[in-house]
């Protein structure tokens, strides 16, 4: 078979109907045009508003081929959706790029970043890590650093970054300090993150003899007044302050502390 010989498929992925993957291979050209056209035909015919081409094939394309699929993209991103590439060979990407096609296209490296990114920024689903660490506060630090990375890496800003570094170290020194130490001892720590919010659990085992205290010092935690002499009261609410939601459970088996942090700047 002739490597350069156009062929195309739509295929989709079951969790998620609305998007279709166009994959394309050889050269797209001008005498192309009509067969890219029935296929996106198709594509709006199902009511499909997000759709990837996966040019991992395409070995050469024309710029009136560009021109389709920029009127396509912007037909699908009134409907809500849009248009993106994923695995553009070296010379095509290059091309496209000349062209200034990456100001106006998401370029992806492959359908599944572009199918990440969907689910990222259309359907806002979650991403979850847990995390953990011996109950020592020398653990705190790389906890608190890693959850400012975390911010970071999915687009958050450094000023929402580094209050979501200052809530973790706040929660975690509390979890360490007033729960059970020693060896065998961990607090566990899970972050859930979406293109809106971050949340946080943080758990760890009771210390018998703090719980009583423990439960004393979040009272003043919750109104908007502390005591001078309350330093982890004073923390607690600083949390409050950076934070949307905050809710603190205590028992004789473990504390938990939940916090919700809305993202502030895109």
């Amino acid at each position: 078979m002739d490597k350069s010989k156009l062929t195309m498929e739509i295929s989709s992925d079951e969790s998620c109907a609305e998007v279709a993957v166009l994959k394309v291979s050889g050269h797209l050209d001008f005498s192309g045009i009509t067969m890219l056209l029935s296929f996106f035909d198709r594509i709006a015919a199902e009511e499909r508003s997000y759709v990837i081409v996966d040019m991992t094939g395409v070995e050469a394309m024309c710029s009136a081929a560009l021109g389709e699929f920029m009127g396509y993209r912007q037909r699908f991103i009134e409907r809500g959706g849009n248009l993106v590439f994923a695995g553009l060979a070296g010379s095509v990407r290059s091309k496209l790029t000349l062209l200034g096609a990456n100001k106006i296209f998401s370029f992806y490296q492959d359908v599944r970043g572009a199918m990440n990114a969907y689910r990222w920024d259309y359907k806002k689903q979650s991403k979850s890590v847990t995390i953990a660490f011996p109950s020592y506060l020398k653990f705190v630090p790389p906890v608190r650093q890693f959850a400012s990375r975390l911010a970071k890496q999915n687009g958050y800003s450094a000023k929402d970054a580094f209050r979501i570094e200052t809530i973790v170290d706040e929660v975690c020194n509390n979890a360490v300090e007033h729960g059970q130490g020693g060896a065998g001892s961990e607090v566990e720590m899970r972050v859930s993150i979406n293109k809106e919010k971050i949340a946080l659990s943080v758990s760890n085992r009771s210390d018998p003899d703090k719980v009583s205290v423990l439960k004393e010092l979040i009272k003043p935690a919750m109104p908007n007044h502390v005591g001078d002499d309350d330093k982890r009261g004073r923390g607690l609410a600083l949390i409050k302050m950076l934070s949307n939601e905050l809710d603190v459970e205590i028992t004789e088996r473990g504390t938990s502390v939940h916090v919700t942090k809305l993202r502030e700047e895109r």
